[in-house]
């Protein structure tokens, strides 16, 4: 939902590390807009889509969050040190549409209150 406003935890990521599966508060570009992003790998991993199905280190992963499936294909790829593999929830738009991928954890903002 584009202009939408959620409150967020500063503090959450400020003696823990985000963890596989987190909802985040980040800053993919810029300064100005933060957006809300699954945490999907973690440094090292190596993420892949194919045919819509995420699969991390050569495992399927099972996504009941996702209400909408997609057809997204996405080649391997590691994610480096101090940075997570972020994608949201919603993939019902094409892939070179949605705002996804590798992140620096300095970008992290907190986590939503919900």
């Amino acid at each position: 939902m584009s202009g939408g406003f959620n409150f967020c935890f500063r503090l959450r990521y400020i003696l823990s590390k985000p963890e596989r599966h987190d909802v985040i508060a980040i800053r993919l570009a810029g300064d100005k807009v933060i957006l809300l992003k699954r945490v999907v790998a973690l440094e090292g991993d190596v993420v892949e889509i194919q045919n819509g199905t995420l699969f991390v280190n050569e495992k399927k992963i099972d996504e009941t969050y996702v209400r909408y499936p997609s057809d997204w294909n996405l080649s391997p790829r590691k994610v480096d040190k101090n940075h997570v593999y972020v994608i949201g929830d919603n993939r019902s738009v094409p892939i070179h549409i949605h705002q996804f991928g590798q992140a620096s954890i300095d970008r992290i903002i907190g986590a939503p209150l919900w």
